[in-house]
């Protein structure tokens, strides 16, 4: 029994809820306090005893584990072992957690300072003159810009138009400009026919306003919402087209409905392979330089094989084949050449009696054939 209690606590390894004396499930409030309280206790300018040292050392690991969502997750469901080994993350494998041995660093990070001596306080009690703020000598700051993103289909892509957005921000009222309440505001974006996908349109301090800032620029992204047919390269256009094995072999005439409404029926004459691209020229995007020109459409095809074919039909496509790809080519190849070479010569003899015909010879033909 003892054996097993010690696996556990192997398996468990440090318990840092524990060291913080809180609960599983805490919230990041209730870590922060913890940690302040602890910290400011064992902090070893305080005290100098080795003991009280790797306390804070504990006391500042178990924090900086805590307080990351990321690595919390990992150590609630694999635990210390899990977390310092590394596990695989639902997309990319999340590398092993080392604690950087600072201790004083994580106190100085959130405290703003080393010292345990230091009033927390005095920033209000003695807060610094205005003066030593950048906004307090009239400088204003640029906000950082507001990304949004912009989805679009094709058909807007396609055709061009206007698309109205509508964002919510602060703005400054009264005589002074010193108090700010919330408005809406409608943003008209113009769409270039073929715009690009990632497009920026900016709109400049269109953010929330501020007395001591400047606002941020509104910056909106294109996308391409997913059509049902097509798929976007760049100016072109992509689909797939299912086909059976027949089809593929022998040809088919595809029916494609473009973004424009009109019906493309393209005939397929090759032999559709599993990289066979049928490509259409024109048939794509309207490049954004100049729209009069567009990109292409490319076809893919996904051929369909039947999952059985009876004795007699199998013994027809061999046939097929044996009359398509015969086992001497090379008498096959001398044959057609004769083929060739006869029918050569004898249109050659026809035009020689022709040439030698009187013109009553010629009437008098026509006259028997009518006859």
């Amino acid at each position: 029994m003892a054996c097993d209690d010690k696996c556990d606590c192997e398996h468990l390894g440090i318990d840092y809820y524990g060291v913080l004396s809180l609960k599983k499930d805490c919230h990041d409030l209730e870590i922060k306090k913890a940690f302040r309280r602890l910290a400011i206790s064992y902090n070893p300018e305080r005290n100098k005893d080795e003991s009280i040292q790797a306390v804070f050392s504990l006391i500042t690991e178990a924090y900086d584990v805590l307080s990351d969502p990321l690595k919390r997750a990992v150590y609630d469901q694999y635990g210390e072992a899990g977390l310092k080994r590394g596990v695989p993350g639902p997309e990319n494998y999340i590398p092993p957690y080392v604690y950087h041995g600072e201790p004083l660093r994580t106190y100085r990070e959130f405290f703003g300072t080393c010292s345990p001596y230091a009033n927390l306080l005095d920033v209000l009690t003695r807060p610094l003159p205005l003066q030593e703020f950048p906004e307090g000598r009239g400088l204003k700051r640029k906000e950082e810009p507001l990304i949004k993103s912009l989805q679009l289909t094709l058909e807007e892509v396609f055709f061009g138009g206007v698309k109205k957005m509508k964002i919510q921000k602060l703005v400054l009222v009264g005589d002074d400009k010193s108090t700010t309440v919330p408005k809406e505001k409608i943003l008209t974006i113009f769409v270039k026919p073929g715009f690009p996908t990632g497009t920026e349109i900016v709109f400049p301090e269109e953010g929330d306003q501020g007395p001591t800032k400047i606002p941020a620029d509104v910056i909106f992204v294109t996308e391409d919402r997913p059509h049902e047919t097509f798929k976007r390269d760049g100016s072109n256009l992509l689909m797939t087209v299912d086909l059976f094995l027949r089809e593929a072999l022998t040809g088919t005439v595809v029916t494609v409905n473009t973004i424009d409404e009109r019906i493309l029926r393209i005939p397929i004459t090759s032999v559709v392979t599993a990289d066979y691209q049928k490509l259409i020229p024109g048939e794509g995007l309207p490049i954004v330089e100049d729209p009069k020109f567009r990109g292409d459409l490319k076809i893919n095809f996904n051929i369909e094989f039947p999952v059985y074919l009876p004795i007699a039909s199998k013994n027809y496509i061999k046939r097929a084949f044996r009359e398509s790809y015969p086992e001497d080519e090379k008498e096959n190849t001398e044959y057609v050449h004769r083929l060739l070479l006869a029918d050569k010569m004898r249109r050659n003899v026809d035009e020689d009696i022709l040439l030698r015909r009187e013109p009553n010879d010629e009437l008098n033909e026509l006259r028997r054939l009518c006859n």
